[in-house]
């Protein structure tokens, strides 16, 4: 079931199922593929599966028991959130995309100037068609910056209706007691397992659940939320 969605959260790399006829269902487990390889690149990232299983329910009943019974603190919770995360960003990305822009028009004004240079006999044609060729791929790459700028400040834009989907395709699954591929889908994009920790003398391990429109929601906020203490 959750083939695909798990990854890495050292190295970013899928973590792959394994299973054999040799043990018992309970010893299903996944591992991640840099370690697999023996590359050396990444440390053994290792989970059962019916331990990732479970804690990923209880994530998501966790959800969806905070949007039943505190919809309004989450949605407030999440958009103080995003804000003081996104506000900053957003500003830095509208500035480069004004200065890109500039830029542009700046190359087309430099252009025509050097066009009438050359025809004027004052630049030759040789050099002409370097700083051209030089300029028109600057604005290749500015236009390129531009485009990938101006998607994402749309889809930041969107946040809200981001949180606004989320919180309609949790209610679908309110009374959540099973998990099954279909939600799997219908809520997480991610799932990140970090490398276990023994130094307390017993295993911990952490995972990060990257649901759809969201990302990573921390089990922390929501707790705060539950408790009344959430910003």
């Amino acid at each position: 079931m959750f083939s695909g969605f798990v990854r890495c959260a050292d190295c970013g790399e899928k973590l792959y199922y394994c299973t054999t006829n040799y043990f018992e269902k309970r010893q299903d487990h996944f591992v991640c593929s840099n370690y697999r390889s023996n590359t050396g690149s990444c440390s053994a990232h290792f989970i059962r599966a019916v331990v990732l299983e479970e804690g990923v329910l209880k994530h998501l009943q966790l959800v969806a028991f905070c949007i039943s019974n505190y919809e309004d603190a989450f949605r407030k919770a999440l958009g103080a959130k995003r804000d003081a995360e996104a506000r900053k960003e957003m500003s830095g990305k509208r500035r480069t995309l004004q200065k890109s822009e500039n830029r542009i028009a700046e190359l087309d004004r430099l252009f025509k100037r050097i066009y009438e240079d050359m025809v004027a006999g004052r630049l030759s044609e040789a050099r002409f068609q370097m700083l051209s060729d030089d300029y028109e791929k600057e604005q290749t790459q500015l236009r390129e910056r531009i485009a990938v700028l101006t998607k994402e400040i749309s889809e930041q834009e969107d946040q809200a209706d981001n949180v606004d989907r989320f919180i309609r395709t949790v209610k679908k699954y309110l009374c959540l007691t099973e998990l099954t591929p279909v939600i799997l889908n219908d809520l997480v994009k991610a799932v990140y397992v970090h490398a276990p920790d023994k130094s307390s003398g017993h295993r911990v391990q952490d995972v990060d659940i990257s649901y759809n429109y969201i990302g990573i929601l921390p089990a922390s906020l929501l707790n705060d939320l539950i408790n009344g203490t959430a910003a």
